[in-house]
């Protein structure tokens, strides 16, 4: 019997046919998502889902209501490395696999906040701005040579961004739940507990999966340990950070400037930290490019045949 492909993915295949041809190619028939958008009811993916022996998914949440209503169900194939919106404990106790596309988004995300903290460091926004408005008008910024970077979390991302970081010889130190002393002796890095890190940093970036350890992590009394007044970003989960205690901490002074790519709930349009003007918010954009985006297809179908080719 020929095994289904159900994508609930918003953005399978939007840049390229290559991944659907990888399945087709392999006999597998492809059920594609004809409601073109974000699926934020489950009765939407379960009408995808409900013959399928795989999912496509990018953040929809495939719930336990969505797994036990897709019988045929064996794998569920994630464009991306976060798992928060897959209930994977309970699939994994049924036998299904869930598959990451690992390797593809560690640069594009490493590009993003590279890209924060060279536009908050060199005021980019505001120079700009003003020269729309007819100004010109000097601002004075900070150079990125010898500061601080405080990496939380260092998986493959964060590896990333340390080489980034190191090109514009910045310090790199990190903590991890985790000692990787192989990595410090080949990167170059240097370990700090998560308190010593918080005094320490000019800049300090998340890159932790959510779980019970990890929620609220940043909240107002760590914010309060930051004694450099950092650069605080946050492209890993939005519950990692307390938006309230960093809203108040970012009108308080307690650090310089933010930026954050994820919310507790998404699409967010109120978020409170609307009303700060020293934080760039954007739209959970860390693995958004055309390359990406293809990389990801293709990587998440290939997961997928070989699954089935065991």
């Amino acid at each position: 019997m020929t095994k289904k492909v159900a994508i609930t993915s918003e953005f399978f295949g939007k840049f390229s046919d290559a991944a659907q041809q990888i399945l087709e190619d392999n006999g597998l028939e492809v059920i594609p998502n004809h409601y073109q958008k974000f699926l934020d009811k489950e009765a939407e993916i379960i009408s995808l889902s409900k013959t399928a022996n795989a999912i496509i998914c990018d953040l929809e949440h495939i719930s336990k209501n969505v797994i036990d209503n897709s019988p045929e169900l064996e794998i569920i194939a994630r464009r991306g490395v976060g798992t928060d919106s897959v209930a994977v404990a309970y699939a994994e106790e049924k036998g299904i696999k869930v598959a990451r596309t690992l390797g593809v988004v560690e640069k594009p995300v490493a590009e993003l906040v590279m890209a924060y903290i060279l536009d908050i460091s060199r005021r980019i926004q505001s120079v700009n701005i003003a020269m729309h408005a007819g100004k010109w008008n000097k601002l004075l910024g900070h150079s990125l040579d010898g500061k601080t970077i405080g990496i939380i979390g260092l998986g493959n991302i964060g590896r990333e961004i340390t080489r980034k970081a190191q090109a514009f010889d910045m310090q790199v130190v990190y903590f991890d739940v985790q000692r990787q002393q192989t990595a410090e002796a080949e990167l170059g890095i240097k370990y700090m507990p998560l308190n010593e890190l918080y005094k320490n940093a000019d800049i300090i970036t998340l890159h932790v999966p959510l779980n019970k350890h990890t929620e609220n992590l940043i909240d107002y009394q760590a914010l309060n340990l930051m004694e450099k007044q950092p650069i605080l970003i946050n492209t890993a989960r939005g519950p990692v950070v307390n938006e309230a205690d960093l809203a108040k901490g970012l009108k308080e002074g307690l650090i310089s400037y933010a930026a954050v790519d994820v919310f507790d709930q998404e699409p967010k349009t109120d978020s409170v930290l609307k009303d700060c003007e020293n934080v760039i918010l954007t739209p959970h954009v860390g693995t958004f490019t055309e390359e990406i985006f293809i990389k990801m297809d293709v990587l998440a179908a290939q997961n997928i045949v070989n699954h089935f080719k065991k």
